[in-house]
C-alpha cells in the first residue's frame, strides 16, 4: 500500500505539478484516512475501502469541527487518489464518485487600504539603520509582496537568478510550475539592490541562491514570513485573518481600482482562470456599497 501511495504522490508532483504545500497536505490526508480505516473498521487496505467508509470519515471530520475548506481538501485528495487508481487499473470502481463536498462560505479577499500600507512603509523606512539586516530584509520582503502580488510560497522560493534588473522584471514560478513575468519599478529595484548589498556587508553566507533568508543564511520558512508580515499589518489594522495574502489581495484590488483590466491582473497574479480574479470585482463593489450607504443623502 505504501508503494501505491508513493506512486500517487509522484504522479501529482511530477505530472499534475501540484504545489509542494498541496503535496504535503495530500500525504497527510492519505495517512489520516488510512489510520481512520484501521481504528474504526479494522480495515488495512485503502484499495478496498468503500463509499460508506469514506462518508464516515467525512462525518468524523465535521464532528471534530474541521472547517468546510479543510474537509473539501481532504475529499479532493481522496477523489484524486481513487481516480488515479481507477485509471491505472488498481481498482475497478471509484468509491468517491458519489461523495459530495460540503459547501464552503464565500469569503471576500481582505485587502489593506493604500493609506495604511503607506504608514507601514514609512515606519519600516525609519527602522532602517546601518548593520540592521533584519529591518532591511523585512522592508524589502514587505514591498516585494505588495508591489508584485506574490503568494507566500513564491516569495520564499524566489532566487536571485529570477530577478532581471536590466529588463526590470521578476520571473515567478507559480502553481503548477507555471512561469509568469512581473514588472518591477525603480523603487523595488533599489530596495533589492540595497538588501543584497546588506547581505554582503554583514558577511552572511546564504545556503543557496534564495533571495529572502534568515540572518544565519538559511531559507525563510512559512510561519516566519506569516508572523513577520502580520506583525506589521496589525500595527495599522485590527482586521482578523490578515497576513501575507492580504498584500497580494491589496495588490490586485488597488490595480483594479486604478483602472487595470481584469485580464492583466489575472496574468500578474498567475490565476489559471478569470473566475479566480473576478472575486476582486466583488470586493470593490462591496466597498462601493459601504461608501454609498455612508455618503448618499437619505430621504
Amino acid at each position: 500500500m505504501d508503494e501505491v501511495r508513493k506512486r500517487f504522490l509522484n504522479y501529482i508532483q511530477y505530472e499534475k505539478r501540484l504545489s509542494k504545500n498541496t503535496l504535503i497536505a495530500y500525504e497527510q490526508d492519505l495517512n489520516q484516512f488510512s489510520l481512520f480505516l484501521h481504528y474504526n473498521f479494522q480495515h488495512q487496505d485503502m484499495l478496498t475501502a468503500n463509499s460508506s467508509m469514506i462518508r464516515s470519515w467525512t462525518i468524523s471530520l465535521i464532528e471534530k469541527k474541521d472547517t468546510a475548506t479543510t474537509v473539501n481538501r481532504k475529499i479532493s485528495c481522496l477523489k484524486s487518489f481513487y481516480k488515479f487508481l481507477l485509471k491505472n487499473g488498481s481498482i475497478h470502481q471509484n468509491p468517491t464518485s458519489k461523495i459530495i463536498r460540503p459547501k464552503t462560505p464565500k469569503r471576500l479577499p481582505k485587502d489593506i487600504s493604500a493609506g495604511k500600507l503607506q504608514d507601514i512603509k514609512d515606519k519600516l523606512e525609519l527602522s532602517l539603520t546601518e548593520d540592521n539586516f533584519d529591518a532591511r530584509r523585512d522592508y524589502t520582503m514587505f514591498m516585494t509582496f505588495y508591489l508584485c502580488g506574490l503568494r507566500r510560497s513564491e516569495l520564499i522560493d524566489m532566487q536571485w537568478q529570477q530577478i532581471d534588473l536590466s529588463l526590470k522584471q521578476i520571473s515567478v514560478i507559480g502553481k503548477g510550475k507555471k512561469q509568469r513575468f512581473i514588472p518591477i519599478n525603480f523603487q523595488l529595484i533599489e530596495l533589492l539592490y540595497s538588501y543584497k548589498q546588506e547581505i554582503s556587508d554583514q558577511n552572511i553566507i546564504a545556503e543557496n541562491d534564495h533571495v529572502f533568508i534568515l540572518n544565519n543564511g538559511k531559507q525563510l520558512y512559512p510561519n516566519f514570513v506569516y508572523r513577520t508580515i502580520k506583525k506589521y499589518l496589525m500595527e495599522v489594522t485590527s482586521q482578523k485573518g490578515i497576513g501575507p495574502h492580504s498584500l497580494r489581495h491589496s495588490f490586485a484590488t488597488h490595480l483594479l481600482n486604478e483602472g487595470a483590466e481584469l485580464n492583466a491582473i489575472k496574468g500578474l497574479l498567475g490565476h489559471s482562470s478569470l473566475a479566480s480574479t473576478q472575486v476582486y470585482t466583488h470586493s470593490s463593489i462591496e466597498k462601493l456599497k459601504h461608501i454609498h450607504k455612508l455618503s448618499h443623502p437619505k430621504s
